[in-house]
């Protein structure tokens, strides 16, 4: 019997995606720095577990911008199952990357897309993530998480204005979802664009209920941790359209993905899903490149556009026989082109850790090293008195080393004037504060581009 084409692009899609999981998945096992958060989620996240305050005084050298609720879910799970935060941070970020592939497939279904056309919007978004976004696929971070609680809320949204019910519980899920990470906006807004440009009384007393219910968690977290939660919450950074620009780049990883989208909403007039995903994407990519201004800001500013365009792609597949191209192709050949260009987009990359991974004994066998460099390093931290700052925070992580300086935290008072780098030493050298240079190898910053590797004979 000859396959259908949902069953070929189905069968296409997942390939892809597990082909590119095959690295965040394999480099998880290293007890190696993937990126800063990691360490730095962990340090709140024991402190947390243990009653300990999670947002430190302003006159110390580090903070927290984060909401609360990450630190006491996964400091609570982590000292339950007597394991390390990182190592369940990283099991957590894969399974939420899932949890996030089944609300958009979820959410395009509800559009209108039909359950197969949806899932490959999901599939798709896992396997770009996997393959652009391995700072946070694999790695200890809330992100990822966080996205996934606000998922959920945005498919029971759809479901319940779809059916014509309030949708109170969703908004009040969304709130929750702000409380474990502040900056997934995108979806909220949405919602409450989309209900307000709907009207009714009905709509403006969900989006009332649901602030009101921010404004309380925001009053109740100052009232439990007092005036430290909005002083660290407020951190001051550096802000500048110079900040943007390094950025914009990236959006490349999103084209294919935005024109399959656009053949399709662009002639879909009024449509009530036309409408709904021109919305979200719009909002999520201006609030993208607004949180881009602020110095620091990274890769998870971006992952609400993607979420948006994998919603929007199920939708357009599902749907492509209301385009003007498919009165030329017919509705199957704009599936394949669609297809087509999706997945060339996703393979078309110098960037092929899982080829390397599978094919290269050498680029395994750097890890391998790196992990004893990384214990000979933190045995080396652990031997030195005091407290130190660690240009790689798991070291000092691993030496149980106390977290007393955030570089984060000193980089963004020099570039806000508070303090000059001579001020920053002075102040090291007056809290008794040792600067501990790690070896770069005890890393998982490897560079994996395969002209590099062939460059150096790997």
């Amino acid at each position: 019997m000859v396959p259908s084409r949902q069953a070929i692009y189905l069968t296409a899609f997942a390939v892809v995606a597990v082909y590119f999981l095959v690295w965040p998945l394999w480099r998880a096992q290293f007890p190696l720095e993937i990126w800063p958060t990691e360490s730095w989620s962990a340090y709140f996240d024991v402190a947390a577990a243990h009653g300990r305050p999670i947002y430190p005084s302003p006159d110390l050298l580090i903070a927290n911008n984060y909401p609360p609720l990450s630190f006491y879910v996964i400091g609570t799970l982590a000292r339950l199952l007597a394991c390390d935060p990182i190592a369940l941070g990283r099991v957590l970020s894969v399974v939420a990357l899932g949890a996030i592939g089944i609300e958009i497939a979820l959410a395009a279904t509800l559009l209108g897309a039909g359950r197969a056309w949806g899932a490959v919007g999901g599939l798709w978004f896992v396997a770009i993530m996997a393959h652009v976004s391995t700072s946070y696929v694999g790695a200890s971070d809330p992100q990822l998480a966080g996205q996934a609680i606000m998922g959920a809320g945005l498919v029971w949204f759809i479901a319940r204005d779809r059916a014509g019910r309030s949708c109170f519980g969703p908004l009040l899920l969304m709130v929750a979802a702000g409380f474990w990470k502040h900056n997934i906006v995108a979806i909220p807004l949405t919602a409450v664009a989309w209900l307000t440009l709907r009207g009714g009384a009905r709509s403006y007393r969900a989006i009332l209920v649901s602030g009101v219910a921010a404004l309380a968690g925001l009053a109740l977290c100052r009232a439990v941790f007092g005036p430290e939660f909005l002083a660290n919450l407020l951190e001051p950074r550096a802000y500048g359209l110079s900040f943007i620009v390094p950025h914009l780049g990236h959006l490349q990883w999103l084209a294919a993905a935005a024109v399959v989208w656009l053949s399709w909403v662009v002639g879909a007039g009024r449509d009530d899903a036309a409408r709904f995903t021109a919305l979200h994407v719009g909002i999520s990519l201006t609030a993208c490149i607004v949180q881009w201004s602020g110095d620091g800001v990274a890769q998870n500013a971006e992952f609400d556009p993607m979420i948006a365009l994998g919603i929007g792609i199920g939708v357009a597949l599902g749907r492509c026989g209301e385009t003007a191209l498919a009165r030329r192709l017919g509705v199957g050949g704009t599936r394949d082109l669609a297809a087509l260009v999706l997945l060339v987009r996703l393979v078309a990359s110098e960037r092929q850790e899982p080829a390397l991974v599978m094919f290269s004994p050498t680029f395994r066998a750097e890890f391998v090293a790196s992990a004893a460099v990384a214990g000979a390093e933190a045995a080396r931290a652990a031997a030195v008195a005091g407290d130190l700052f660690c240009d790689n925070k798991t070291i000092c992580w691993m030496a149980g080393k106390r977290f007393a300086v955030d570089e984060f935290k000193v980089e963004q008072m020099v570039a806000t004037g508070a303090a000059t780098p001579q001020q920053i030493d002075d102040l090291l050298r007056s809290r008794g504060i040792t600067r501990f240079t790690c070896d770069p190898r005890a890393a998982a910053y490897n560079t994996t581009q395969l002209a590099t590797k062939a460059a150096r004979g790997r």
